[in-house]
């Protein structure tokens, strides 16, 4: 299948990088043709209008700035009637919904996909992209599009499906993690110890995360947390003694902060003698209290 790119910023240009080293017969477009130049000695067709790249191809994949942009290019195109849509803009679970809508309006399908990767990775063993929307869809497109990110998955036919997952993991977990490790590295250097000592315990703290998180996933879902390791009380104090060094040491401590104060509010609610796990349960404006 043929497919037509909108947007050829650093991203837009990995992904149509990685189609045309597929094989695929990649149509691009982007406000600033100059942007298209590299991928044109890479094979790619370039269009002079959104129009006519959609025009050019069954399958539109748009790596454009956010949803009102996308939305605002594919307008111009005219008829989309029985094109697969796939938009990879970053936004909200709400935008993508409202999207989809006004997409299947015009007659076409609908894919959102949230990236889960640098441009360096598209084409590599490391690049993911989370889709959700039609079905039907999905399995078009497929084996187009599994090549350039091969940790792809379909997540679900709500169209927000993949936003939701991509502010979980993207966002509030990966995106929050870094800035925990700029905050415990300044702390390191604050202190006068070199922060190239960090390197060496890396990997014994990455490979327990990675385990601890499999174990919460299923905590998770079974929603039992009895533990015969650490309890939520051992771990808020723990963390209290570490917080209150990083602030003596001038450190602001925002996210350890943070942190302290999600686990006091689980043991405030009862949830102490529980393992860390359990704190899942207050985190949400409908938080559970034990009786």
């Amino acid at each position: 299948m043929d497919i037509a790119l909108l947007g050829t910023g650093l991203m837009g240009s990995a992904l149509a990088k990685g189609l045309l080293d597929t094989g695929v017969e990649v149509t691009v477009w982007n406000r600033t043709a100059d942007k298209c130049a590299a991928l044109a000695e890479c094979g790619a067709v370039v269009a002079a209008s959104p129009g006519a790249a959609v025009a050019a191809a069954p399958a539109v994949l748009i790596s454009l700035l956010n949803y009102d942009v996308a939305k605002s290019v594919l307008a111009e195109c005219g008829s989309i009637n029985g094109k697969v849509i796939v938009n990879t803009a970053t936004g909200s679970p709400e935008e993508a919904n409202a999207f989809s809508e006004w997409v299947v309006g015009r007659g076409g399908q609908y894919l959102d996909g949230a990236i889960a990767a640098y441009p360096e990775d598209i084409g590599t063993e490391n690049a993911g992209i989370n889709y959700s929307g039609s079905e039907a869809a999905w399995h078009q497109v497929r084996a187009l599009l599994m090549p350039i990110a091969p940790q792809s998955r379909f997540v679900g036919t709500r169209p927000g499906a993949a936003n939701v997952l991509d502010a979980a993991m993207a966002g509030a977990f990966f995106n929050v993690a870094l800035g925990a490790f700029h905050e415990a590295a300044s702390y390191v250097r604050a202190e006068g110890v070199a922060v190239s000592e960090m390197s060496y315990a890396l990997h014994l703290w990455t490979d327990k995360l990675l385990q601890l998180l499999r174990e919460a996933l299923t905590a998770f879902e079974s929603r039992e947390y009895a533990t015969d390791q650490a309890t939520l009380e051992i771990y808020t104090a723990a963390v209290e003694s570490w917080r209150d060094s990083m602030v003596r040491a001038g450190q602001r401590a925002a996210l350890m902060t943070a942190n302290l104060q999600n686990l006091r509010r689980a043991c405030e609610a009862g949830y102490g003698d529980q393992g860390l796990f359990a704190q899942i349960e207050t985190l949400s404006t409908h938080a559970t209290v034990v009786e």
